[in-house]
Order: structure tokens, then sequence, then C-alpha cells
């Protein structure tokens, strides 16, 4: 049943939303939102109602938003079905409850992105706007262009390159908000790993485990992913299932067996105090255990909303502090062997045009 559509005048053309949701106060809430913005919105209480209206094609529809929890038809038995008869529609799930389960059948459906209820204004509008605007578009679209260079610069020299494809195509990185950070980690462990003595395939692995580390924050709500401030208990709850997607997307693919062993690890500590498995020492991958190093120091020495860059002093004199707790001293001794020259080099290849793609 149509709970209600907004009338009151808006631009000529304006983009139609439809909110499907069965409580009445959410749909209500999310098409005055839209509406103040100028969106058209069409509601309904269940998902049924919502695939006659799209049955027919002269219904204007742009984007939907979807409860993941409704009687009869759930929300993503509804994104399966309006995926399988339009797969350009996006589509947004809202939900008030946050499984690994739900986020990867969300993802398996073709979940273009996720919102945790309660939502605020500001986080349904700029995430509509950012798949109704045209040049909202423009960032992602030089990740795009970024990431497809990389797959190029491999060529046939790794034998995952096919996968790595596949990969990039199905996912299509709509929420890779730091792909900079990551191009410019795998670069740096690249180096490390050539300082290490990596051989080649081991090399190949590690550049490609750290550019895939956060794949997995695509399937982690966007208003936690992007909150401003601290995140709650729940919330950290929910952020730290990242590595466990990671690894559950990439496991589709064989060939990237050491990769996904290293995304599933990189926020293992050595002392056994990390996640997602808590694993000890030697446990962790030695791939993992490198990239835990390079993140820390592009952390460091990167500029956050909070606080300035630190210097690459004080970043090494920090990871020298936390050799044998948080990383393991024997890659430790060596990425401080190598010089601030190299590192500065890695980093001015990757400006900071590309650190936020929200």
């Amino acid at each position: 049943m149509e709970a209600r559509a907004a009338t009151k005048m808006r631009p000529h053309q304006a983009n139609t939303v439809l909110v499907v949701d069965d409580e009445p106060l959410v749909r209500d809430y999310l098409a005055d939102v839209l509406h103040y913005q100028g969106y058209q919105c069409r509601c309904f209480s269940e998902s049924l109602a919502a695939l006659s209206y799209l049955s027919d094609r002269d219904s204007p529809a742009d984007l939907l938003l979807v409860d993941i929890s409704m009687p009869g038809m759930g929300g993503i038995e509804l994104l399966r079905t309006v995926k399988e008869r339009n797969p350009e529609m996006p589509v947004i799930l809202i939900s008030g409850l946050y499984e690994l389960a739900i986020a990867v059948d969300a993802l398996d459906a073709g979940a273009d992105d996720y919102l945790r209820k309660p939502v605020k204004p500001e986080d349904v509008l700029a995430l509509v706007k950012r798949y109704l605007d045209p040049n909202d578009g423009k960032q992602e679209r030089e990740v795009q262009k970024a990431l497809r260079e990389f797959l190029d610069s491999k060529g046939r020299t790794s034998a995952s390159s096919p996968a790595l494809e596949s990969l990039f195509g199905r996912l299509g990185f709509k929420r890779y908000e730091t792909f900079r950070h990551s191009a410019l980690v795998a670069s740096t462990c690249l180096l490390f790993g050539q300082y290490y003595g990596l051989g080649p395939d081991e090399l190949d692995q590690l550049e490609i485990g750290a550019l895939l580390h956060d794949i997995g924050k695509i399937g982690i709500p966007r208003n936690i992913l992007l909150k401003p401030g601290s995140l709650s208990d729940a919330e950290w709850r929910v952020m730290r299932e990242h590595p466990a997607i990671s690894h559950r997307i990439l496991s589709e693919f064989p060939e990237l067996g050491t990769e996904a062993e290293i995304v599933y690890s990189h926020h293992e500590r050595w002392d056994g105090g990390g996640y997602s498995r808590g694993l000890k020492g030697e446990e962790i991958p030695i791939g993992a255990r490198m990239f835990s190093i390079v993140d820390t120091f592009d952390a460091i020495t990167s500029n956050r909303p909070y606080r300035k860059a630190g210097s690459a002093k004080e970043a090494r004199l920090e990871i020298l502090r936390m050799s044998g707790t948080q990383f393991d001293p024997q890659p430790v001794d060596v990425f401080l062997r190598m010089t601030d020259r190299d590192l500065l080099r890695i980093r001015e290849a990757y400006p900071d045009a590309l650190e936020q793609t929200a």
C-alpha cells in the first residue's frame, strides 16, 4: 500500500526517490527530508507495492531507499529483484540492525550503499545527492581512472590481474573513500618489500593486499564510516567488521588467497591485542605485519580533520616505541632503514586531491 506522495511544488524534472519502509514515522521523516531538498518522493509500506509501481515504465523512479527488515518481502529480496530488472537503479539500504551476514548479503545482492538507523538528514541528503547529482561523481570517476591505470600497470606480470579486473568491475569502488591512501600505502609496501628482500610473487601479493586492505568498508554503513566525531562502542563493533568483510569478498577469488589473508589480518597486533581474530606473533602473515607498519606511518604523516600531519621523524619514533607490542620488531628494523627521501617521493606521487571521494 502506498503511504503517501509528496506534492509540494518542486523544481522542474526533479529526481524521484522511492522510500520503502513499514514504519510510518520513518517513511514520513525521510519524505520530509527529501521533499525539503526538492526531491520528488513516493513512499511505500511494503515491497510488493513498490514493485508494482516500478512495473509501470512511465512511473518516475531515480533511486530507492529501502528498509532491510520488513514483513513479507524483505529489503534485500526487493533489492535483488530491482537489480535484476534494472541493474543501473541506485538502491540504498537502511537498517537499525547490523550483522556481518546482512552486510555480505547486501553486497552480493548489489546494494549501492548502506545507512544505519537512526539517520541524520545530512547523511540522507549527502548520499542521495552522491547518486543523483551528475557533478557529484567527478571524484569517483577519478578514482576509477586511477584503478584502471593501476591494473594497466600490472599488465600480464601479475597472476592476479584477471581476478582484480573482475573484482573492480563488480564492486565499482563506489565506496572507496580513501583510494589515495590505499594506493600510497600499496606503493610504500612495495618499496618496503624490496628493502625486506621479498621475491617477485611476494612483492606482488603485498602490494595488492595493501591496495585492497579496506575494501570491506563498502559493507560498513556510510553514516558510521564517515562520522565526523568519535564512534560509540556499538559503532566501533560495526567498524571492526570490515577486515572480515574484505576477507569474505576476496575469498571468492582463489588466486587472491594470500592477499585475502593480508587484508583479514591488517589490524592484528604482534602482542595478540588486535582484531579480527586475535592473532599473535608469527601467526599473523608477514605481509600484514609489514602493512600495519606502513599504515601507521601514513596515518601519522597525513593531515586529518582534527590535527595536522606529523613529521616522518615523529612517525618513526612512534613505530619504534610500539616495536614488540603492536609491531614485529624485525620488519620495524628494516622499515626504519628506509630513507625519508624515498618515502617522500612516494607521497608526492599521490596528492591530496583523491583523499576524500565521499
